[in-house]
């Protein structure tokens, strides 16, 4: 069965890393444009709304073909604010205009790389396993769990991870592999933003991965992510 799927792109406008973030050109285009494009471009997303604060982001979100019905409020367009009280504000403005989602997925307008096809399979996961929720994931290359050290204060190290010894874990083909979100797309069945408790991440019980690569795992927070960015794009064309 079909189910309705809004599609909600976050952008605040105030930006510490990089003034004006989500306008900033990359390859000549805004960097708010590369979600919204690739949103627009699955099929099985029925609308795609731009959440701001900012004037300026709501006509560039516009002009890049999603819909800016609203500017966010502002006690829900702070430093601290979780992607929560967001998406569900943008969900409840929906049903008020008489469009109910069933799922509703966020993108981050700051990992440019996230693809139309990786997308669509994360709705197509949600739809055939009937899990609450889908987000995107990455293999940690540098960094595994089993490698991870707590500070102590007089400076001795001491295992974060006890389930084992990461030291003896010599070689990086000997360990398990491990992955994290990458925080570039959530997917949540509507009863989930509708329930969250302010005390986690609301992904329900049931929350399966869908594996993308390190390109689309990338995200732009600073001005060497950036130049790097744009480094990619220039060797595709």
């Amino acid at each position: 069965m079909k189910k309705n799927v809004l599609c909600v792109i976050p952008a605040r406008g105030g930006s510490k890393g990089i003034p004006n973030k989500n306008l900033r050109p990359l390859a000549g285009k805004p960097l708010i444009s590369y979600a919204i494009n690739a949103a627009s471009c699955c099929k099985l997303i029925d609308r795609v709304v731009v959440s701001t604060d900012d004037e300026r982001i709501m006509k560039v979100a516009k002009e890049s073909g999603a819909e800016t019905p609203f500017l966010r409020p502002a006690d829900i367009s702070l430093d601290t604010t979780p992607l929560n009280p967001v998406v569900s504000h943008a969900m409840k403005f929906y049903d008020s205009m008489g469009f109910k989602a069933d799922v509703v997925i966020s993108l981050q307008p700051t990992s440019p790389f996230t693809s139309e096809g990786t997308i669509a399979r994360a709705i197509d996961k949600l739809t055939a396993t009937g899990c609450d929720s889908v987000v995107s994931i990455t293999e940690i290359k540098h960094g595994h769990p089993y490698r991870a050290k707590r500070l102590l204060e007089d400076g001795r190290l001491q295992n974060f991870c006890n389930e084992f010894d990461g030291d003896l874990f010599l070689n990086r083909q000997e360990r398990p592999p491990a992955y994290t979100y990458t925080g570039a797309l959530y997917l949540r069945n509507r009863h989930l933003v509708e329930n969250w408790s302010g005390k986690d991440m609301g992904l329900g019980k049931d929350s399966r991965g869908i594996l993308v690569d390190w390109k689309e795992a990338i995200n732009i927070d600073d001005e060497i992510d950036f130049k790097f960015a744009e480094l990619i794009l220039k060797e595709k064309t």
